[in-house]
């Protein structure tokens, strides 16, 4: 588990679950970007992505989502991806639809 001031991250069977406002520098994604390697290192046939309670994602964290799970989830052959995102949240609706384009087998979910 990742814990900050304001977000919490954790990773259990498959689901990484990221919820509150997540809001940091670029450099200080580096815990995230680690545990984005853990999984990915497990090759695992399934990611499933719960942000459904993230109120908040700057470009910062974005770009470690896209960069270093998404195109790295993307390089492995048979890996199936899903993100749960929430129809509360402006940011999900018109951001997140635009992964699709990192990866052509993972679904984008509206709750």
């Amino acid at each position: 588990m990742i814990r900050g001031e304001n977000y919490k991250v954790t990773y259990q069977d498959g689901v990484i679950s990221i919820s509150g406002k997540l809001s940091l520098m670029l450099e200080d994604y580096e815990e995230l970007e680690t545990l984005f390697e853990k999984v990915i290192e497990s090759q695992p046939s399934e990611i499933t992505l719960d942000i459904r309670e993230l109120e908040y994602l700057n470009s910062s964290g974005i770009k470690t989502i896209c960069v270093s799970l998404i195109l790295e989830a993307a390089d492995i052959e048979g890996l199936q991806m899903k993100i749960l995102c929430s129809d509360v949240y402006t940011w999900q609706k018109e951001t997140v639809p635009t992964f699709k384009d990192l990866m052509d087998d993972i679904k984008v979910l509206f709750e």
